[in-house]
Parts: structure tokens; C-alpha cells; sequence
């Protein structure tokens, strides 16, 4: 079954509008709608039964979370980000996630430790498995956790706010095997070093780990400017 036809509602069923808004939100940040692709108000109401002011209210809510646009002579797409609009994104996350991290580290028990390497284990199987959406669920599981322990609401929705917001440049580095590697390998290291309370390392990693998906997406970016020059 594809993403695109795991989320559509029942034939017989209704989808209330809070959870038609959940499910396209989520569609976007697994990537079944790509970065850019137009959505379709016609499309979308029939895939899920739903009127098209239900559609037209959802896409004002995504685009007041940064998840679509309104593109003159296209209507309605997933959205792209600008160079400017990643580097002022990505220095608030490293300053957000780092904070995070050092209250996480405060707080985390055995048992979190061991909860984290299981869910390293979930995004390694999916990674085996080339299941992307199994792989991007998974990732978002175990960084939600690593910031649910530093016992801060408001932070870590700030964290939530920005990451979906970043979630093309998540997309563009998991597309690449080279970045998939480093980041298993990363997850496994920032386990290690909440396990040793090895806070310098911690940061480090930390802020390694978002160099990944911030240098891949500019690469490409730069690349498609170049195209269209």
C-alpha cells in the first residue's frame, strides 16, 4: 500500500477536519507529497472525503506551520526554502536542541537508555528495509524523546515548530546513502555519550548531526539555482 493510499479516509467513513489537517501535515513530513508538488483541491477531496472549503481550511492552517505555499499561477505546493530562510533556521535548532539536550541529559534514566537504543534499532531496520516513511517516522520518534526528557513543553514545541518547518531539508539528506550512514552512526553516538553524561561530546554530535541535512539541501539548491540561471 502506498503512503498516499494509507492516509486516505474510508470509502464509507468521515474524516473529521482536525484529523484531515493531521494526516496531510504528516504526508508532508514523510514525504508522500514531495517538496514543491502541487496540491490539488479537487484531488485531495475526493482521496479523503471531505468538502473543498474542508481542503481550502486545511491549506490555510499548513501555511501558517510553513508546510505549504500560495504560488502565483500554481496554486497550492509543498514548500521550498530559500538559502536565507535555512541558515536563520538552523542557528535557532542547534540553540533550542542543544539547551534541550543538556536538561535531557539531567534526567535520563536506564531505562530511557534503553528505549533510545531500541528505537536506534527501528530507524536501522526501516533504513534496511529502503522503507523512507518507516525511516523518517522512526527518526522523529527518537528525537521526540530525546527532548520529551528534558521535562519542557514549551521547548520542546518551539523544537516541533521548527523542525517541521525544515522538513524538505530532512527529506533532501535522507535521499542520500552517504548521509543515511553518518546519521546511524550519530544516533548510536548520542545515546552513548547521554549514557556517559559526556556532555561535550553530546553538543558536539549534536550539532554535527544538523550539518548533515543543512549542507545537503544548500548543495542542491545551489545546484538547481545554477539550472535555472
Amino acid at each position: 500500500m502506498s503512503p498516499r493510499e494509507g492516509k486516505a479516509a474510508p470509502k464509507n467513513g468521515k474524516i473529521d477536519f482536525q484529523n484531515f489537517v493531521s494526516r496531510i501535515e504528516n504526508m508532508i513530513l514523510t514525504g508522500a507529497f514531495k517538496p514543491r508538488e502541487r496540491l490539488i483541491e479537487a484531488s485531495l477531496s475526493e482521496m479523503f472525503g471531505v468538502s473543498r472549503y474542508s481542503v481550502r481550511d486545511a491549506f490555510k492552517v499548513l501555511e501558517t506551520k510553513g508546510l505549504v505555499s500560495v504560488t502565483p499561477f500554481r496554486g497550492v505546493v509543498v514548500s521550498e526554502l530559500s538559502k536565507k530562510e535555512v541558515e536563520e533556521i538552523f542557528v535557532i535548532r542547534a540553540a533550542l536542541e542543544q539547551l534541550a539536550l543538556r536538561l535531557s541529559m539531567e534526567n535520563v534514566t536506564r531505562e530511557d537508555i534503553k528505549l533510545l537504543k531500541r528505537m536506534v534499532k527501528k530507524i536501522e531496520d526501516a533504513s534496511h528495509q529502503d522503507d523512507f516513511a518507516a525511516m523518517i517516522s522512526a527518526d522523529t520518534e527518537f528525537h521526540d524523546h530525546l527532548f520529551q526528557l528534558s521535562q519542557n513543553t514549551i521547548l520542546r514545541r518551539m523544537i516541533n515548530d521548527l523542525r517541521n518547518r525544515c522538513h524538505i531539508i530532512r527529506y533532501s539528506a535522507w535521499s542520500s546513502p552517504d548521509i543515511v550512514r553518518e546519521v546511524m552512526k550519530e544516533h548510536t553516538q548520542i545515546v552513548e555519550a547521554m549514557e556517559s553524561r559526556d556532555l561535550e561530546k553530546l553538543m558536539q554530535l549534536l550539532e554535527k548531526h544538523l550539518m548533515h541535512a543543512k549542507q545537503s539541501y544548500l548543495l542542491r539548491l545551489k545546484a538547481e539555482t545554477a539550472l535555472l540561471a
